[in-house]
């Protein structure tokens, strides 16, 4: 949202209009067709809202400022808006049969 073609225009109510849409979509009342699509997925996969409410506050922190003061404030900022991608996506597309890492493990990667 923030960095796409329409970034100019994403404001912090934009955000939270968003996140209302997210809730929604948890819910099973998704918006459009692809609030459908992944409506129907988090109800096919262990998803959990979190990361995707996470990332939605990256998305804040990049309307607030573009630099940071130290590494603490890089690494949370980079969580949330690369580290959640990882724990969206891992209860879909799984962790390998023959892999030795607990789930726990993977997901504190």
């Amino acid at each position: 949202l923030v960095d796409g073609p329409n970034a100019s225009h994403i404001t912090p109510t934009a955000l939270d209009r968003w996140e209302s849409r997210l809730e929604d979509l948890f819910r099973g009342r998704p918006f459009d067709m692809l609030d459908a699509a992944l409506s129907d997925t988090v109800t096919k996969f262990p998803v959990d809202i979190q990361p995707f409410r996470d990332m939605i506050e990256g998305m804040r922190m990049d309307l607030r400022k573009s630099r940071y003061k130290n590494f603490d404030e890089l690494y949370l900022y980079c969580y949330y808006v690369a580290g959640t991608v990882g724990l969206m996506s891992v209860p879909v597309m799984g962790i390998a049969p023959d892999s030795q890492a607990t789930t726990e493990s993977v997901y504190n990667a």
